[in-house]
Protein backbone atom coordinates (compact mmCIF):
# COMPACT_ATOMS: atom_id res chain seq x y z
CA UNK A 1 0.00 0.00 0.00
CA UNK A 2 0.82 3.32 -0.32
CA UNK A 3 2.15 3.03 -4.02
CA UNK A 4 1.23 5.40 -6.53
CA UNK A 5 -0.26 4.39 -9.98
CA UNK A 6 -1.83 6.49 -13.00
CA UNK A 7 -5.12 4.65 -14.04
CA UNK A 8 -7.74 6.62 -16.35
CA UNK A 9 -5.37 9.30 -16.73
CA UNK A 10 -5.53 9.86 -13.05
CA UNK A 11 -2.17 9.79 -10.74
CA UNK A 12 -3.49 7.51 -7.68
CA UNK A 13 -2.32 6.25 -4.43
CA UNK A 14 -3.04 2.97 -2.95
CA UNK A 15 -4.72 2.79 0.03
CA UNK A 16 -6.07 -0.78 0.49
CA UNK A 17 -5.69 -4.60 -1.33
CA UNK A 18 -8.13 -7.12 -0.22
CA UNK A 19 -9.89 -9.63 -2.09
CA UNK A 20 -7.93 -8.80 -5.32
CA UNK A 21 -9.50 -5.55 -5.19
CA UNK A 22 -7.44 -2.27 -5.04
CA UNK A 23 -8.76 0.95 -3.76
CA UNK A 24 -6.99 3.75 -4.97
CA UNK A 25 -7.40 7.44 -3.90
CA UNK A 26 -6.83 10.18 -5.82
CA UNK A 27 -5.61 13.65 -4.54
CA UNK A 28 -9.06 15.18 -4.62
CA UNK A 29 -10.09 12.39 -2.11
CA UNK A 30 -12.25 10.62 -4.99
CA UNK A 31 -12.00 6.81 -3.81
CA UNK A 32 -12.53 3.75 -5.46
CA UNK A 33 -12.14 0.02 -5.58
CA UNK A 34 -11.16 -1.28 -8.76
CA UNK A 35 -10.81 -5.44 -9.48
CA UNK A 36 -6.41 -5.87 -9.52
CA UNK A 37 -6.86 -7.65 -12.94
CA UNK A 38 -9.11 -4.57 -14.69
CA UNK A 39 -6.74 -2.11 -13.26
CA UNK A 40 -3.47 -4.26 -14.38
CA UNK A 41 -4.77 -4.62 -17.82
CA UNK A 42 -5.81 -1.35 -18.12
CA UNK A 43 -4.74 1.82 -21.19
CA UNK A 44 -2.04 3.59 -20.32
CA UNK A 45 -2.06 1.95 -16.05
CA UNK A 46 1.42 2.65 -14.74
CA UNK A 47 2.93 1.97 -11.40
CA UNK A 48 4.55 5.25 -10.10
CA UNK A 49 6.10 4.57 -7.42
CA UNK A 50 6.16 2.40 -3.82
CA UNK A 51 5.81 3.16 -0.88
CA UNK A 52 8.77 2.08 1.54
CA UNK A 53 8.53 -1.12 3.53
CA UNK A 54 8.11 -0.85 7.06
CA UNK A 55 9.30 -3.25 10.19
CA UNK A 56 7.29 -3.11 13.28
CA UNK A 57 8.90 -1.35 16.37
CA UNK A 58 11.83 -3.31 17.70
CA UNK A 59 9.85 -3.70 20.88
CA UNK A 60 6.59 -4.93 19.30
CA UNK A 61 8.55 -7.16 17.18
CA UNK A 62 10.41 -8.84 20.27
CA UNK A 63 7.17 -9.22 22.15
CA UNK A 64 5.92 -11.56 19.52
CA UNK A 65 6.42 -15.47 20.25
CA UNK A 66 9.21 -16.98 17.81
CA UNK A 67 6.76 -18.98 15.58
CA UNK A 68 5.10 -15.96 14.89
CA UNK A 69 8.00 -13.41 13.76
CA UNK A 70 9.57 -16.80 11.72
CA UNK A 71 5.89 -16.65 9.79
CA UNK A 72 6.03 -13.42 9.86
CA UNK A 73 9.44 -13.27 8.39
CA UNK A 74 8.42 -15.87 5.52
CA UNK A 75 5.67 -14.52 4.67
CA UNK A 76 7.30 -10.31 4.34
CA UNK A 77 10.56 -12.45 2.33
CA UNK A 78 7.55 -13.75 -0.41
CA UNK A 79 6.44 -10.59 -0.44
CA UNK A 80 9.97 -8.96 -0.99
CA UNK A 81 10.77 -11.44 -3.88
CA UNK A 82 7.93 -9.80 -5.71
CA UNK A 83 9.27 -6.62 -6.15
Amino acid sequence: MGTHVRFEARTRQVSGLADGRVHPAADDRATGCVPAARLAAADGFEVLGQAAPQLPAAAVWAALPLPARERAMAWWDAQAEQW
